[in-house]
């Protein structure tokens, strides 16, 4: 997709530039301007206070930041089962979709409640079934399976892919289901996100592409809000 207004860092590799080089790291350079590259080190000798100046101040830390390595890396998480102990069952297909729960309870409170209400319903079970000596136990799982109906297994896979990585690319097919998981799910800056991809649609007179998804989402509220708004501008476009 074309880069929009959106001010959010969602694909860009952060990359900190120093002189006419990148090394990925970043420094603050010594007080003393005297120093360069070319000399060797001082061996952290403070100066001494008897030649009345004030001690320089030696750089002991440096940042090193590469979120693009990352971001691909935690990419690859969701679509490994045996690395995952979350799996949605989506669609009428039940097409596996697969996450881990430390990370998609702690990036949205709507999915920590959920995974959440799933295991004490799991462990009421297992109670039940050892109380139970007549029923057949079956083969115990930690995995906790959440089942979800109202989404497209592909669109439902973008939302879980961007909840562990903070990446997706957005395009007039999928933004529909993106933008109702971001509601549900509290994901803000994907809505954002999202909204801008459909503000830039408007601007380019491609607005009537997004119309077909929007259909497919008009269960959700913001599906429905969605579907009234392309279908809106649609005809204002043509008007013009």
């Amino acid at each position: 997709m074309n880069r929009c207004e959106s001010t959010l860092a969602l694909i860009d590799f952060e990359q900190v530039q120093q002189d006419d080089y990148s090394s990925g790291y970043e420094s603050t350079p010594s007080d003393s301007e005297s120093s360069t590259l070319t000399k060797k080190p001082q061996n952290n000798r403070l100066i001494p206070i008897s030649y009345n100046r004030d001690p320089v101040k030696i750089k002991e830390k440096m940042s090193y930041r590469n979120t693009q390595t990352l971001t691909e890396q935690l990419k690859v998480i969701s679509s490994i089962p045996e690395l995952c102990d979350v799996t949605f069952e989506v669609g009428s297909e039940k097409v596996k979709v697969h996450g881990v729960k430390a990370i998609l309870g702690t990036r949205s409170r709507v999915l920590y409640n959920l995974i959440l209400k799933k295991q004490k319903e799991a462990e009421f079970q297992r109670k039940a079934d050892k109380k139970d000596k007549k029923r057949k136990t079956s083969v115990q799982s930690d995995k906790v399976i959440i089942v979800v109906k109202k989404y497209e297994p592909e669109d439902f896979r973008m939302i879980i892919q961007f909840i562990h990585s903070g990446s997706v690319d957005i395009n007039s097919s999928c933004v529909a289901g993106l933008l109702c998981g971001a509601a549900q799910f509290g994901l803000d800056d994907l809505e954002r996100a999202c909204w801008d991809f459909i503000n830039h649609s408007v601007k380019s007179g491609t607005i009537s592409k997004i119309i077909p998804a929007a259909k497919r989402y008009s269960h959700h509220i913001t599906g429905q809000q969605l579907l009234e708004k392309t279908f809106s501008l649609s005809e204002q476009s043509v008007d013009l």
